[in-house]
């Protein structure tokens, strides 16, 4: 579809690789140090180079002028919980893929769980929204998730998931487990681009980047460790020549 493909281009660069940066934490968790001052950390952002930003909704009245021509923007559409809630089962919808058009997004994002009474809720939705992303000409990024804690980074459940994103209708997925040794199986389950992303306490983002690269992933999709840095520009730099200047394979 040619909506998608030029949304895509925005996103990825020619290497067909991408280094996004997850600035959608304050949903779930409310303010937080990095995310205080929305426009100050999508510029540090921009400023670093990022290929592409993750926002919620309404941060985006604040925040545009700061990554418009500089970086794609990637709408989160799924949500409505936080982290008081004691049930982690699945998303619901906190924007439509209409409303995302509207805003400008270059892709969606919307979560998809694996395991835990919402899974069929929540893989019905992801499905749901690929057909309207289908539409609209939007890509769509299905972040799976293991919603059994002691498989988070489990490689056989994620790669599981991976393959479900793609059967249902998503066009990049974004998944963890890039620290595994066996990550290669995840990008070999389905002929997508696979984001990692870091989770909260990554020792060494700009490494686990590069071999992530070069266990097959497209790229990264990292938050915390991005916003939560002393210098956000000087990390999100390093991961773009990490991502971008790693040869795969």
């Amino acid at each position: 579809m040619i909506g998608k493909t030029a949304r895509l281009a925005r996103l990825f660069r020619d290497d067909r690789r991408a280094v996004v940066i997850a600035l959608d934490h304050a949903q779930f968790k409310g303010a937080m140090d990095g995310l205080r001052s929305m426009p100050e950390a999508v510029e540090q952002a921009a400023q670093g180079g990022a290929d592409g930003i993750i926002l919620n909704p309404g941060a985006l009245r604040d925040c545009v002028s700061r990554y418009a021509g500089r970086c794609a923007l990637i709408l989160r559409i799924t949500g409505a919980s936080t982290d008081a809630n004691p049930v982690f089962d699945y998303h619901r919808p906190i924007a439509s893929v209409e409303r995302a058009v509207a805003l400008g997004a270059d892709a969606v994002i919307a979560m998809g769980f694996l395991g835990g009474s919402g899974e069929a809720a929540s893989l019905a939705l992801l499905a749901k929204i690929a057909g309207h992303c289908d539409r609209w000409g939007m890509p769509l990024v299905a972040e799976m998730l293991i919603a059994d804690s002691a498989k988070f980074n489990d490689i056989p459940s994620i790669a599981r998931g991976a393959r479900v994103a793609y059967e249902l209708g998503a066009d990049v997925i974004k998944v963890y487990g890039a620290g595994e040794p066996a990550f290669a199986e995840v990008p070999q389950s389905c002929p997508l681009p696979v984001l990692v992303a870091g989770g909260a306490t990554a020792e060494d983002p700009v490494g686990t980047a590069r071999e992530a690269v070069r266990r097959g992933a497209a790229g990264v999709a990292f938050g915390r460790t991005v916003f939560g840095a002393k210098d956000p520009a000087a990390v999100v730099r390093a991961l773009v020549a990490a991502v971008h200047g790693t040869k795969g394979g």
